[in-house]
């Protein structure tokens, strides 16, 4: 798992080179990712897929919103990079490759399950950024 968290973080931080993020930023994008992706595969060691995916993405969320503030950022610039070691690309090849040779059940099946982890994903990130906007509407008031 240790190596896979550092793959993780290579990974990410590339991406966000390419994304041309701020050099201030790729470091912090990158931890924040191992540490999503070790929630992550926690939950999926122990048979918990879609609160792996959800946890995880939170766990990122969360940590982007801390750094967007502590570094006068956007969050999306901690965020985006983050999540993508997480995002199921695996799932929608399968879906794909299933209805391309005509395995409709198993296209179904596989979609389905993509369709819902990449909603938890969402919702994750939906629920920690509006809990950000009224702690932050909080503080203005």
């Amino acid at each position: 798992m240790f190596l896979e968290m550092i793959y993780c973080f290579i990974a990410t931080f590339f991406f966000a080179q390419i994304m041309n993020a701020p050099k201030k930023s790729l470091i912090y994008s990158s931890l924040t990712a191992s540490m999503g992706y070790a929630v992550y595969k926690f939950c999926i060691i122990s048979e918990h897929s879609l609160l792996g995916f959800f946890l995880g993405t939170c766990l990122i969320a969360i940590i982007g919103e801390i750094l967007a503030r502590r570094l006068k950022m956007p969050a999306t610039i901690f965020i985006f990079p983050s999540v993508i070691p997480i995002v199921p690309g695996l799932g929608l090849y399968e879906t794909i490759l299933a209805f391309v040779q005509n395995d409709i059940q198993k296209a179904l099946e596989t979609g389905v399950n993509t369709i819902l982890s990449i909603g938890s994903m969402a919702i994750a990130m939906a629920l920690i950024s509006l809990i950000a906007l009224k702690i932050r509407n909080k503080k203005t008031v």
